[in-house]
């Protein structure tokens, strides 16, 4: 059991760590050529058809988010601004992946109507799951701080 809140923060941050550095890593070997599990990540229509086709572009821009969220996981910004807009810039980050967890309505998410597809088996079983976890691990960052 966690004994104290330093032990939680560096609970919260290892686990951060692992996630945004399992995310990036995913989308960048996407990027270069990948294709291992890239169709489980990309929804589709009930008839299979993909509504993305995520390129080389697509893929950095989302592996250097990642990357970023990496860093910010491990640098202490208020060092350099006021805590309260890092705190913000956290708390922003952390509403990002809550309305990713909720989703489109549609093909993703906790909410979505498209449920038949080998995407939203792995949406529900995996995807949505894990932006709830990164959420919940953002918010006890920001208050355990």
């Amino acid at each position: 059991m966690v004994k104290n809140w330093l032990e939680m923060r560096i609970l919260c941050k290892t686990l951060l760590t692992i996630i945004f550095s399992g995310i990036g890593a995913m989308h960048f070997y996407w990027a270069f050529g990948g294709v291992w599990s890239k169709e489980l990540a990309i929804p589709t229509t009930s008839d299979g058809v993909p509504l993305l086709d995520p390129g080389f572009g697509a893929c950095v821009v989302i592996g250097l988010f990642f990357g970023a969220l990496l860093l910010l996981t491990h640098v202490e910004l208020s060092r350099v601004v006021p805590l309260l807009y890092e705190r913000i810039l956290w708390v922003i980050i952390a509403l990002i992946f809550l309305v990713r967890a909720m989703g489109d309505f549609k093909y993703v998410g906790l909410f979505k109507h498209v449920k038949q597809t080998v995407f939203a088996y792995h949406d529900t079983l995996y995807y949505t799951p894990l932006c709830l976890l990164v959420f919940s691990l953002i918010v006890v960052k920001i208050a355990v701080r």
